[in-house]
Parts: structure tokens; C-alpha cells; sequence
């Protein structure tokens, strides 16, 4: 029984990639506009997937959608991976499977315009506080604040920060320092300690599964060669 399951599974496999081959492109969903990831795909996701996909002998387009829409749309199966999201998305989207090593470490942290005190989510309670729409790590840990603002674009809520329209934005330490940089409101700065710091993930569609381990293999290679950290250096080092 064992090894005609065995058998069962290399089958799919064999011809779940018979079937990429044909187009040989994944598309992966991105609802970043940011040094993670560009309309030119040169952000540092873009090239670290796109270079994972290469390594197992597979094209990787990344394709953007607004961020309440992209895990939907690959869950639905109209595209065929998702970016980077935490572990644990496949119990809110059944037909997402993770991939089983980390695409990097992303903290959240609360922007500031002056010193506030902050000892965890509920700290921030009281605050005005702006986080952006479809980062479900922010909804989740700010669910029932009684001054909270949620905006589809994270640039309008560094600027209400910069007005004294907002006392805290939530958002990647990274993220957040390269809106800061653009919009040059140089006095905001993040508040220590971080909030929280998550592992986070590439997703694939279940019909898809069978990339999985092979990308996550790839990546571990990225990081052993040092491929990885040379890409994270060329792409976010300015901010540092």
C-alpha cells in the first residue's frame, strides 16, 4: 500500500510538471509596491523567489494585486502563488500551501513622530492609531481599537502621522523606513520594542504543491551560498 501511494504521488508530480513546462511560468501575487518588491521586479523578494524558481528550472513572474485581493486571488486559483505571509494562512485559505523555509524575518513595529512608551499591541490602545488594509496581522491585533484608521495606501498614512493626524502607524520596520525615506519625514522614526517578528512565507495554490519543497530547498541553498544575504544588501542596504 505504502509504495503504491509513493507511486501515486511521483505520478502527479510527474505530470504537474509536465503540465508548467508547457508555459514553464509561475505567477506569483505581490501586493507590495516597495524595495520588497517593484513593478520592475527588482525588489528583494522579486529576486530572491525569482532566483529560487530558477535554481529548480522554473520562471517566476510576479504579478501585483492590491492587498485585501491577493490572497483571494490565489486561493481561488487565478494566480498561482502568494509573496510573503505568515505561517498559518492555509487555515483561512484551505487551497494555499506553504512553503516550508522562511523568506526572511519581517518586525512590526508603531512609526512615531515623538517618544512613546509601548509595551506590546494592547498598549496602543488608547492611541490613534493607522494600519493599512489586508495585512491581517495588523487587523487581528488591533481588532476593536476605538481610534483606529485602516487605508488601502501606507503612504497616506505616513503623511496623517507627519500632520499630527495620527500617534502611531503600524507597519515593517523595513516598509516603513523606506515610505519614511521617500516622503522625507525624517523626525518619524519606530518605537522600540518591536511589536511583534514573524517568519514569513511563500505561498503556493495547492495545484501547485508539488514546488514546494523543491523552492524551499532552493532557498536554503541561497542562504548557505550566500546569494541571499548578497541580494538583501544590494537591495535594502541604503536604509541601514
Amino acid at each position: 500500500m505504502k509504495k503504491t501511494m509513493l507511486l501515486a504521488l511521483g505520478l502527479v508530480c510527474i505530470f504537474s510538471s509536465y503540465a508548467l513546462a508547457a508555459n514553464n511560468t509561475i505567477r506569483i501575487s505581490t501586493s507590495y509596491e516597495s524595495l520588497l518588491s517593484t513593478p520592475g521586479q527588482t525588489g528583494m523578494l522579486d529576486q530572491i523567489l525569482k532566483e529560487a524558481f530558477r535554481r529548480i528550472g522554473v520562471e517566476a513572474e510576479i504579478v501585483f494585486t492590491p492587498n485585501e485581493r491577493s490572497l483571494v486571488a490565489v486561493n481561488d486559483g487565478m494566480l498561482d502563488g502568494e509573496i510573503n505571509r505568515i505561517a498559518g494562512m492555509e487555515k483561512t485559505y484551505p487551497n494555499l500551501v506553504q512553503v516550508p523555509e522562511s523568506n526572511m524575518t519581517m518586525h512590526f513595529v508603531a512609526f512615531a513622530t515623538r517618544d512613546i512608551p509601548i509595551s506590546g499591541w494592547e498598549s496602543l490602545r488608547s492611541l490613534r492609531v493607522g494600519i493599512e488594509n489586508g495585512w491581517k496581522i495588523l487587523e487581528r491585533n488591533t481588532e476593536g481599537f476605538p481610534h483606529l484608521t485602516r487605508l488601502m495606501n501606507a503612504s497616506h498614512l505616513f503623511s496623517m502621522l507627519h500632520r499630527d493626524r495620527l500617534d502611531v502607524v503600524l507597519y515593517s520596520k523595513l516598509g516603513g523606513y523606506e515610505l519614511v525615506r521617500s516622503l522625507r519625514c525624517d523626525h518619524v522614526h519606530h518605537l522600540d520594542p518591536p511589536l511583534e517578528s514573524r517568519e514569513m512565507f511563500l505561498y503556493v495554490h495547492k495545484a501547485h504543491q508539488w514546488l514546494a519543497v523543491p523552492v524551499a530547498e532552493a532557498l536554503r541553498e541561497m542562504k548557505r551560498d550566500g546569494t541571499y544575504d548578497r541580494i538583501v544588501r544590494n537591495t535594502t542596504g541604503y536604509l541601514r
